[in-house]
């Protein structure tokens, strides 16, 4: 009984460990799912996950480049060549200084406790914005779907009408 109660307390404390993450990784989807951010970002053609504060991964399933959109920037951001997702994932969104300039998990940790657990296609949102004099304190997100908020961002932020996502 001890022992399978061992093994029912470590296989919980995985998932609340998976939970935690400030990503989620998702069936990759084609990048015209991201609307007017797809033709910004060619060549890109597919998202496979995002931040819980809005930032999308992306790939070019042909070179495989990997990238991360910086939606409320206006950017994006190239990270080289993987092999994988998974290689991707090791290399850059759990290495630590990605995670502390770009994921925030503090920031995210403090947001969750506030606003509970994300579900799948919600991420914390400031309200106002970041451009729009938002402060990004915890007291002022909310939670809502990725989709809308990209839609919403790339709209405000003109994208829609010039197609440009500036990347690096």
């Amino acid at each position: 009984m001890k022992k399978i109660l061992g093994m029912l307390m470590l296989a919980l404390s995985g998932a609340a460990l998976a939970q935690a993450k400030p990503y989620a990784l998702i069936e990759p989807k084609s990048v015209d799912n991201l609307g007017c951010w797809a033709p910004a970002l060619a060549p890109m053609d597919q998202v496979f996950g995002y931040s819980a504060l809005g930032h999308v991964f992306l790939r070019n399933t042909h070179s495989n480049e990997y990238f991360v959109l910086h939606p409320f920037k206006r950017a994006s951001k190239g990270y080289g060549v993987f092999a994988s997702i998974d290689a991707f994932k090791r290399d850059v969104l759990d290495e630590p200084g990605f995670q502390d300039y770009v994921l925030r998990p503090d920031h995210v940790a403090k947001l969750r406790k506030r606003l509970g657990a994300l579900k799948p296609d919600e991420i914390y949102i400031p309200e106002p914005y970041p451009f729009l004099g938002g402060s990004e304190e915890p007291a002022t997100y909310s939670r809502g779907n990725v989709w809308v908020f990209l839609d919403i961002v790339a709209q405000m932020l003109g994208v829609c009408e010039n197609g440009n996502a500036q990347g690096e």
